[in-house]
């Protein structure tokens, strides 16, 4: 790991992998979260419940956390927004945190806020303000307001670190974002939770890398089935919605391919089984001829200004 000062000041690109599973737990992989840092910037993309203890883990420089961008409001995205916002600020944070989403970010941020005010107001009289500067405590909320269906829209520009939100489709869930992410040349994209449409692949274009959901509708369909000699209805209805607002693997390599993305990372793995990344890469056969990788919980990605 490279120090704190040379991570955030070398120039370069750096992604970190905090949660690449979905929300059925498992011993394997943790929610939703990526970390970048560039240009003296950290910015966290979700906080899916547990991945900011990976973000310690990976000894990251949380004191230096500037903002959170939340792709939609399911828990399995938002549940660690606490945690960062908490610990973050116990690590050093002396700035508010912000956190960027689409419409109804303020009633999220607000309800964290509420959760965690007696931690705050006990961290404060055992430690101080000296140590701990109250106005750093509360983390800000800042919606983001697209313009039309199809079009992306800067919303946070520092140090030549530039992160554009734009809409994807996961309904009933409204609105839900994906964001590209640009730096000194370099292209990262992140599709959110999404179906396959167009306005993901045309903001992915010439992408460096696309870090893409994909779900194994192969391995949820073999659950079903299993599910069905047990006449568990339940789990049979949930394992099929499932299926209408995700994307599958080949799903996600054919907007790789129309997109012409270098690199295809496959995140929001689900479900997270031994040996997954055989079932995930026979699904997409030769549809995408770039990099492809399955991704796993504290992968680091580095990319040199062009």
């Amino acid at each position: 790991m490279l120090s704190l000062e040379k991570l955030l000041e070398d120039g370069k690109l750096h992604i970190f992998l905090l949660g690449s599973g979905g929300p059925i737990n498992n011993n394997i992989r943790v929610t939703s979260s990526i970390a970048i840092i560039a240009g003296g910037e950290f910015v966290l993309f979700d906080a899916g419940p547990g991945t900011y203890r990976n973000a310690d883990l990976l000894r990251l420089p949380v004191a230096h956390l500037n903002a959170i961008f939340i792709t939609h409001f399911h828990s399995d995205h938002i549940g660690d927004i606490g945690e960062a916002n908490m610990m973050s600020w116990v690590s050093g944070r002396t700035n508010p945190l912000e956190i960027y989403g689409p419409p109804g970010i303020e009633n999220v941020v607000n309800g964290f806020k509420l959760a965690y005010d007696f931690d705050t107001r006990y961290r404060l009289a055992h430690h101080g303000t000296e140590i701990l500067p109250p106005e750093a405590a509360i983390p800000i909320s800042r919606t983001i307001n697209l313009q039309g269906d199809s079009e992306k829209r800067l919303c946070f520009n520092k140090k030549d670190l530039k992160v554009f939100a734009f809409e994807v489709d996961h309904s009933p869930v409204y609105p839900a974002f994906g964001y590209r992410i640009e730096y000194k040349g370099n292209i990262v994209v992140i599709s959110g939770d999404t179906k396959k449409i167009e306005n993901l692949v045309k903001h992915s274009r010439n992408a460096d890398i696309l870090f893409c959901e994909a779900i194994s509708f192969d391995a949820l369909n073999n659950i079903k089935a299993a599910a069905q000699k047990l006449n568990q209805s339940r789990f049979i209805k949930i394992l099929t919605d499932i299926q209408n607002y995700h994307m599958n693997p080949a799903s996600a390599a054919r907007i790789a391919k129309e997109a012409n993305v270098k690199k295809l990372v496959l995140v929001h793995i689900t479900p997270s089984l031994p040996r997954v990344e055989k079932l995930y890469l026979n699904a997409i056969n030769e549809t995408f001829n770039g990099d492809i990788i399955i991704s796993e919980d504290r992968m680091e990605f580095t990319l040199d200004c062009k």
